[in-house]
């Protein structure tokens, strides 16, 4: 799975730590997917959750909803862990991405 999703940023202000991204995406996969947030940890790879790209895409384009902003650069390696997609978001809203 390799993602790139390039989009312009509208808001620099938004200030979330990786466990507060994490969090909301353990969230989000429980209620798409009925997954036990026990098995969502930074080590949990999405394929092995039954996660693809395109719901990862509809998980980022919701955390960009309910936050406000757009998201620059979400370029993921090949099944990311969840710990790897919290890196990318986390980069994109200090502005680094």
């Amino acid at each position: 799975m390799d993602l790139a999703c390039f989009i312009h940023r509208t808001r620099t202000d938004i200030i979330m730590d990786k466990a507060d991204i994490l969090s909301r995406i353990q969230t989000s996969l429980h209620e798409r997917f009925g997954l036990e947030v026990d098995q969502l940890g930074e080590s949990a790879r999405l394929r092995d959750l039954g996660v693809d790209s395109l719901h990862v895409v509809e998980i980022m384009l919701d955390l960009e909803a309910e936050l406000g902003t757009s998201l620059v650069d979400l370029s993921f390696p090949p099944n990311p862990s969840l710990g790897e997609v919290v890196a990318v978001i986390a980069r994109n809203l200090a502005g680094d991405a």
